[in-house]
């Protein structure tokens, strides 16, 4: 049996959400043909570094300028590459290490942390395992996730083919095939009335899901609050995620519109079927999701660098609004959309065109390919 190794790390839910998609488009197409492992090499560190993606739910939360300028000063092909010679007394270690411990017909990144090292500890290991990377961000990604070393560099968006082009990866090694969701995301959607029912949602007004990401990032607990207290006629469901403090400030609140608030699910497709208006920082796994479910987004937040080219990427295209600064300009947005269906299904329309369904299912196919078959 073939192995494959799916190498991600924990910062911020998103690059583990996209080897599980992978994964789980593997076994859709080739059953139990391969061995499907999950590796997190950021725990075979030092122990300085090892929580380094853990910690990134409270640098973005609250040390976002100098994350800011962490990422801008190290984004470039240069600086990643002067990084890369400062840190190699560490990462080419753990990265042989990784690749004796973990041997695999393929490995597949979801981070862009391996890019630089596990390509050069195969090379020099002698190996002939193969390396697909799978970049993780729409448009505007860091330099680190592309290495011309890879045997494959896996794409969500034109745009991001074109940085990797242009950040000297060969581009017959480029394919883009959309950012990877779960495969069956579109069939648990289900029926918007039926899916509502089961949810226990009403069916007179309308539903506008409050997201941001795994961990509850960014402004969430504030514009939460905001459209709580809007006295809007509409439903609001909160996802919380991992942000227990925000998930109990908000149940602490009376608020003026009908509310339920969830910590981390797993039935993000069924809420996405259920609502009609996605309200969420610029995710990128997000954003594909509410592609797939048509709905209008409302973008409150960005993370500086990696989630800045996701705002102009849905705006520009139609598919929704940024509203950043301050939660009123949600609610302002939120009246203009309840206030004008013919927009509202513009902005669905703009949404749906943009959906790729089948991404986990494309990578896999490609992954399978690299692994020999």
């Amino acid at each position: 049996m073939k192995r494959i190794v799916m190498l991600y790390g924990d910062a911020g839910g998103g690059h583990r959400s996209a080897a599980d998609a992978i994964a789980q488009g593997i076994r859709m197409l080739y059953g139990d043909r391969y061995e499907i492992a999950f590796l997190n090499g950021f725990k075979r560190l030092p122990p300085l570094l090892r929580n380094a993606d853990t910690d990134y739910p409270m640098w973005v939360n609250y040390g976002r300028m100098l994350y800011a300028l962490s990422f801008h000063a190290s984004n470039g092909r240069r600086r990643v590459a002067a990084i890369r010679r400062v840190f190699e007394p560490i990462s080419d270690p753990v990265a042989e290490a990784i690749v004796r411990a973990e041997p695999a017909s393929v490995y597949v990144s979801c981070h862009p942390v391996y890019n630089q090292a596990i390509p050069l500890a195969i090379r020099r290991l002698g190996l002939h395992s193969k390396f697909v990377n799978v970049v993780t961000d729409l448009v505007t990604g860091h330099v680190a996730h592309y290495a011309s070393e890879v045997d494959h560099c896996i794409v969500p968006t034109e745009e991001s083919r074109q940085e990797a082009i242009e950040n000297l990866v060969p581009p017959e090694k480029v394919t883009v095939t959309g950012q990877p969701v779960w495969p069956d995301f579109r069939q648990r959607m289900g029926n918007h009335k039926v899916t509502r029912a089961e949810l226990g949602l009403d069916d007179t007004k309308p539903i506008v899901l409050l997201m941001g990401g795994g961990d509850g990032l960014g402004r969430l607990g504030v514009t939460g609050r905001e459209i709580a207290f809007s006295g809007l006629p509409l439903q609001l469901v909160v996802v919380c995620g991992r942000n227990q403090a925000v998930k109990r400030d908000l149940e602490f609140i009376n608020p003026r519109v009908s509310m339920r608030v969830l910590g981390f699910v797993k039935n993000i497709p069924e809420l996405m079927g259920a609502a009609d208006i996605l309200v969420t920082k610029a995710g990128p796994g997000t954003i594909a999701e509410a592609f797939i479910a048509q709905l209008p987004i409302l973008l409150y937040d960005a993370v500086p660098g990696q989630e800045e080219g996701n705002v102009d990427y849905v705006v520009n295209r139609g598919a929704g609004s940024w509203c950043p600064l301050f939660p009123s300009t949600v609610i302002k947005q939120l009246k203009l959309l309840l206030a004008d269906p013919k927009r509202m299904e513009s902005m669905r329309r703009a949404s749906a065109k943009l959906a790729r369904p089948d991404s986990a299912l494309d990578i896999a196919r490609i992954v399978a390919r690299f692994a020999g078959d």
